[in-house]
């Protein structure tokens, strides 16, 4: 049976061969008529006779309909304003037999545009041509070698696995198929301390982990019911597995098509309510296949194989699951008396202190405040769902590189190899947009149908994709709420070696978390939780696994006996409730500070040293009790003191050794930055070399490589700008990107071509194969849906937001430190007149008044809780510290509204599947804006307007549909 991606392949090569001929036909015809037309038109010595045989011959070349002498307008749709042009110099010439005021210039600019008409529409069809020329070319390399068969990509045959893969297979092995024992006793006691401690808030607690269990209780019965499953929830259960890394291309397309049919999506409702009334006795079967995947950041994850009904009852299952346990942990924090805060360690007799010499506190809040926000909204057990539909997607090469080779040894070093990280890594959100690895930068926009030009507002409107400040209060997926982090904790680099003279902080990540979890401290953790035995049982039988690997066929299957299964919603489930445990320990153990956790990386920081000792060992003993351990390679800290600091006590020694790094950036303890791994980066780019020559029979796999690599990858782990970073952050990400493309055409180009651009690569390559010699710039950016090819630029969006970043983050501290000394000179002189006039004593006479009421509070005192509580006045430190953690907006691009660019935006409205580049100004981005107004003139003047290629021509929805697979990367 041929596989469903295979079939819609096929079926796109012999759609495009046959437009390609019909194309062809049209194109000879239309060359033929304008070869007569020229010829024509060149042997007649008359201009006016000359004029009249274009006009003629362009209604012919056109397909305009002509009846008796006149031109029937309306019936060609492309073409209406050459019919308009044509109607015109009609009667013009009508004029010029009788009026001698007509020059000959004038005439001469009437044929240049008819002229000028024709060679635009000879360029149109070559451009057509070439476009299906590149999806032709593309399809072929996208065939597969094998019979028609259903197998995976993995099954290929003479392709033998590197040392790393071999490598990274056999660590899993080692680990999934050894049962981890661990001391079922000392779990219980380290979790009956953290709910069942006689401490102060103990009975809150108690309370707040009741209602926790009768959650868990009531999600039991509700999935008791017959009819647990309809039509409605199996459309929200499908789209999310379609959204993960577990399927492979073919089973995503398979269930594509499920969710368009209602009968499939009726039946396969029955099966899957059978199932669920039959749970004591399902089974994984005889055998689960699984494969290694290679990542684009160089590691290998396991994913399994299940049949396609047992995927979709497994995520129905882990989604029901995963949202029970959010709303349950949410609960439980919000709890009063159980989570604890910074604020709730002020004492009752400085509040009063404050209350009397200030008046009542600002409304607007505090630093702390804002902080415990974002980590609710984004951290909090953040890898479990808000609810049944949500989506985390991400393009296709915004994921997390991996850094573990590239991080100073510290220590003895591991050995060299690739870790495989079983986990759904970050691409299990991904939901391709419609070119597949896209451009980066591009958001989501609203489409206005109205036609009316009035409704372009100005550009003060801003674009479609301006921030609207709530990506640090909401990040989309886990590499945002990552590169968030990267905020998070400069913003506080700065505030706190200025304010407090220094800053303790470490990081450190979980080593292949999925595949080490022991089934046992599974087992414990839930059961506490309230789970039944029912779902324990389920829970048990779903974790042993009968695991074969799909390229070892004789193998006999072996039970799991360690770790979850990548890429299921269920696997989160188990690592969120184990270190739920460890967020609750820290919270309780450190008095309210915030253990900054994404699933299994976490960072901790504190201007209090001492802190994040005691932090650190109480991880330690979690870690050691749950029987998970730590990548040394990503663990490491550091301890930063302001510039002018003559003396640092210097890190802990039972803090761990090593960087603190995220992606391709390194925390740089002496100057407090971040900073990019210029080392890293050069690995890296020489792995895209090599990606990029696999890519390389094909123009459009080549693009699309390369957008997800070398656009979208290094722009994602350099970090995203924020003030905190300033604007040496985006000079540092520009001049990599710089020496990314200068160095990647160096080294592919014989002979050091070091100024090849990647338009002059591609340029290149299509007149070497196609003998298409002037490609303009515009072509290689502008959307597929346009006949462009959709090149991605990562300069353009940098570019837009360099001079809107702050240039020195710092001087907004300066800024800050003169704003408190004049709120707290205002403060004083408030109380001394309000004391002077005797209002304080009257007002205070039945409450609190302190013993030096008549002395206003020191400075040290009135700063003391500047981070914990709002003052009220401008400029105050929560102003400073939502400053530093904003993202800058892109700079207008703006449009003039008479001229051409605006003119032929307009022309695309009847076009509904548009995107990028779209009929409304301000419903575009601002890199569609930069690309619009950039290439835009260009376009026009080779083509006539933004549509490269006439829609109807090929089928550029279907390319656009297969070009949403995901890259094979080769290992």
């Amino acid at each position: 049976m041929a596989s469903a991606t295979s079939q819609l392949s096929q079926t796109l090569q012999d759609i495009t061969h046959a437009k390609l001929g019909e194309l062809s036909r049209k194109q000879e015809i239309f060359l033929d008529h304008k070869a007569t037309t020229l010829q024509t038109a060149q042997a007649l010595d008359s201009p006016i006779e000359r004029l009249s045989a274009l006009s003629d011959g362009l209604k012919t070349c056109f397909g305009i309909p002509v009846v008796n002498g006149r031109m029937i307008r309306g019936l060609t749709s492309n073409h209406r304003r050459l019919e308009i042009t044509l109607a015109n110099i009609d009667r013009f010439l009508k004029q010029v037999q009788y009026d001698p005021s007509i020059s000959p210039s004038t005439m001469e600019r009437w044929q240049q545009s008819l002229l000028s008409n024709l060679d635009m529409q000879t360029r149109k069809y070559e451009f057509a041509t070439l476009f299906g020329q590149l999806t032709m070319e593309w399809l072929s390399t996208k065939k597969s070698p094998l019979p028609d068969d259903d197998v995976s990509m993995s099954e290929e045959p003479e392709q033998i696995p590197g040392a790393e893969k071999l490598e990274s297979r056999k660590q899993w092995e080692d680990v999934v198929f050894t049962p981890l024992e661990l001391d079922t006793d000392g779990i219980k006691l380290l979790l009956s301390e953290l709910f069942h401690s006689p401490s102060k808030n103990a009975k809150d607690v108690r309370i707040a982990f009741e209602g926790l269990r009768s959650k868990v209780q009531r999600l039991e019965e509700s999935l008791a019911y017959s009819r647990q499953i309809s039509v409605r929830t199996l459309r929200w259960t499908i789209s999310g597995l379609i959204a993960s890394d577990l399927l492979t291309e073919e089973k995503r397309t398979v269930l594509k098509d499920f969710l368009n049919n209602e009968i499939i999506l009726d039946e396969l409702s029955d099966v899957l309510n059978m199932r669920m009334m039959a749970l004591d006795a399902w089974s994984w079967g005889t055998e689960v296949p699984v494969e290694q995947r290679r990542q684009l950041n160089g590691t290998y994850n396991i994913y399994m194989h299940e049949d396609l009904i047992q995927a979709i009852f497994l995520q129905y299952l882990g989604v029901k699951w995963s949202v029970v346990f959010k709303d349950a942990f949410t609960e439980f924090r919000k709890t009063s008396g159980v989570w604890k805060s910074p604020t709730d360690n002020i004492p009752a007799m400085d509040k009063s202190r404050r209350e009397f010499f200030l008046g009542h506190g600002s409304s607007k809040g505090a630093v702390q405040t804002t902080r415990e926000q974002i980590y609710h909204k984004g951290y909090f057990v953040s890898q479990l769902l808000d609810y049944e539909q949500q989506d985390r997607s991400i393009t296709q090469g915004e994921e997390e590189a991996d850094f573990a080779q590239f991080a100073p040894a510290q220590r003895p070093p591991l050995p060299a190899r690739k870790r495989t990280m079983q986990r759904a890594q970050i691409t299990s959100r991904m939901k391709r947009r419609a070119f597949g690895a896209t451009n980066f930068y591009e958001e989501e926009a609203g489409i206005d149908d109205d036609d009316d030009e009035d409704d372009d507002d100005d550009d003060t409107d801003g674009d479609a994709d301006e921030d609207d400040g709530n990506e640090i209060l909401n990040p989309k997926n886990p590499i945002e709420a990552k590169q968030n982090l990267l905020h998070l904790l400069t913003t506080d680099i700065l505030i706190k070696t200025r304010l407090e003279g220094g800053l303790t902080c470490f990081r450190s990540k979980y080593e292949s978390l999925n595949p080490n979890l022991s089934h046992t401290a599974i087992h414990a953790v839930l059961e506490l939780f309230g789970v039944s035995e029912k779902w324990l049982g389920f829970f048990q039988r779903f974790l042993k696994a009968p695991l074969k690997f799909i390229d070892d066929p004789h193998a006999e299957p072996r039970q799991r006996q360690r770790g979850t299964p990548g890429a299921h919603v269920l696997s989160d489930v188990f690592g969120e409730t184990i270190l739920f445990c460890l967020d609750f320990m820290i919270n309780q153990r450190t008095e309210g500070e915030l253990l900054w956790r994404v699933h299994d990386d976490f960072w901790f920081w504190s201007s209090n040293h001492q802190t994040c000792v005691a932090t650190w060992n109480a991880i330690q003993r979690f870690n050691k009790t749950m029987g998970i351990t730590l990548d040394p390679a990503k663990t490491g800290s550091a301890h930063i003191v302001h510039k002018d600091t003559t003396s640092s006590t210097g890190l802990d020694p039972a803090l761990p050794a090593g960087q603190i790094r995220w992606g391709m950036l390194y925390l740089n303890p002496e100057s407090g930055r971040f900073e990019i791994d210029q080392q890293m980066v050069d690995s890296h780019v020489e792995d895209l070399n090599r990606q990029l020559k696999e890519q390389v029979k094909s123009v459009f796999g080549w693009i699309q490589a390369w957008n997800s690599y070398a656009t979208t990858f290094f722009t994602s782990n350099f970090g995203k700008p924020a003030n905190c970073f300033g604007r040496q952050h985006v000079d540092m990400m520009l001049a990599t990107h710089e020496r990314i493309q200068r160095r990647v055409f160096s080294l592919d180009a014989e002979g050091g071509k070091s100024d090849v651009s990647v338009i002059q690569f591609l340029r290149d390559i299509i007149c070497s194969r196609f003998n298409v010699a002037s490609v303009p710039d515009g072509y290689f950016f502008l959307p597929i849906e346009l006949g462009g090819l959709e090149l991605s630029s990562p300069f353009i969006h940098l570019v837009g937001l360099r001079d809107s970043v702050l240039s020195d983050p710092t001087t907004v501290l300066d800024k800050f430190l003169d704003n408190e000394r004049d709120a707290y000179a205002a403060a004083k002189l408030r109380y001394e007149k309000r004391l002077n006039n005797n209002q304080h004593i009257t007002a205070h006479n039945q409450g609190f008044v302190p013993a030096d009421a008549h002395t206003f509070m020191s400075f040290e005192e009135y700063i003391r809780y500047r981070e914990l509580l709002g003052y009220g006045y401008t400029g105050e430190l929560k102003e400073v510290y939502d400053t530093l953690l904003q993202r800058p907006r892109q700079q207008y691009i703006e449009c003039d509204r008479t001229g051409a660019v605006f003119r032929e935006l307009k022309q695309l409205s009847g076009h509904q599947n548009v995107r990028g580049i779209q009929r409304n100004w301000r419903d575009m981005d601002a890199y569609w804006k930069w690309v619009t107004q950039l290439y835009g003139q260009e376009i026009i003047d080779r083509f006539g307007g933004f549509n490269i290629v006439d829609p109807g021509l090929l089928p550029i929805g279907m390319v656009s549909l297969f070009r949403s697979g995901r890259i094979q990367w080769q290992e």
